[in-house]
């Protein structure tokens, strides 16, 4: 008796072009590299910046992304709640992307993809390979002392109050209650591991906010994703919480102190690069 024949269905492929998959900071330049990059006509990110799928499906603490509803009123949550049922339609979708006529790039950037293991990162690497599309992961780091100030201000302008009283206040309130663990989202330590065992940092672009708005920097990152040079607008401003408020020096130290083990990983990770010329601070703390 013969046997059965199984139909195996063969994954989609790419005609060419390169995945970049964002893996945050938070707050370190990804809704300005977005902005840039998905503006070009050889490029096409979708129908979002922040897809919110890897983690939404492997990192316990962010599982509400996978329990929001979707409607005719949300389409773009109807169309993720997809992906999270069936995760090869993600992959499919940008193969799909890439098929299109004279793009070259697509993506996805997550900022709390930072949060991402190595077996999930090997596992993304993996089924975009199976599509003929290379997977270039981006790792954007801003000082941790300055992207906790930015990001209590951005807070702070959501709820309207902007002023250096209710600036200092708010700080001081967070380092009286430092807690023990990082956040998940800003662990530069994990993010710099989990890269380096499913990629190596050879096969990343691991790049900081403060050099990112030059041309050398995004030139750089041009050439990593495979697409040729052109000019951004460097004008244009995302999410900024910028301020002349001048933080107290006692306030400063103890945020520091918090953060002195991320600047200790990335000078681990990277011994030769001079930190203090991108980080000021960095010399303090990589010390302690």
């Amino acid at each position: 008796m013969a046997g059965k024949i199984v139909m195996i269905k063969a994954k989609p492929t790419a005609k060419d072009g390169v995945f970049l998959l964002g893996v945050g900071a938070q707050k370190a330049g990804t809704s300005w590299l977005h902005l840039q990059l998905h503006s070009r006509p050889d490029a096409n990110f979708g129908f979002c910046k922040e897809y919110h799928i890897h983690d939404a499906l492997t990192v316990p603490k962010l599982i509400r992304y996978r329990q929001q509803h979707g409607s005719w009123l949300k389409p773009r949550t109807m169309r993720r709640q997809r992906f999270f049922s069936e995760p090869n339609r993600y992959y499919d979708y940008f193969c799909g992307l890439l098929r299109r006529r004279h793009i070259r790039l697509t993506g996805d950037i997550t900022p709390s993809y930072s949060c991402l293991s190595a077996n999930t990162l090997t596992t993304i690497k993996s089924e975009f390979s199976q599509r003929g599309i290379p997977v270039r992961p981006v790792f954007l780091m801003r000082d941790p002392v300055e992207r906790i100030i930015s990001s209590q201000r951005m807070k702070l302008r959501k709820r309207g109050q902007r002023n250096q009283e209710e600036e200092i206040q708010a700080l001081r309130s967070l380092v009286n209650k430092l807690p023990k663990r990082f956040s998940i989202r800003s662990n530069y330590a994990h993010t710099l591991n989990a890269l380096q065992e499913a990629f190596g940092h050879e096969n990343c672009f691991i790049g900081f906010y403060e050099t990112l708005f030059t041309k050398e920097s995004y030139s750089k990152l041009c050439n990593f994703v495979d697409i040729s040079y052109k000019e951004p607008n460097w004008q244009q401003k995302v999410n900024v919480s910028a301020t002349s408020n001048l933080i107290p020096d006692d306030i400063l130290q103890e945020l520091g102190t918090w953060q002195a083990p991320m600047f200790k990983a990335v000078k681990c990770h990277f011994p030769d690069l001079k930190l203090e010329s991108i980080w000021p601070t960095a010399s303090t703390w990589c010390t302690r």
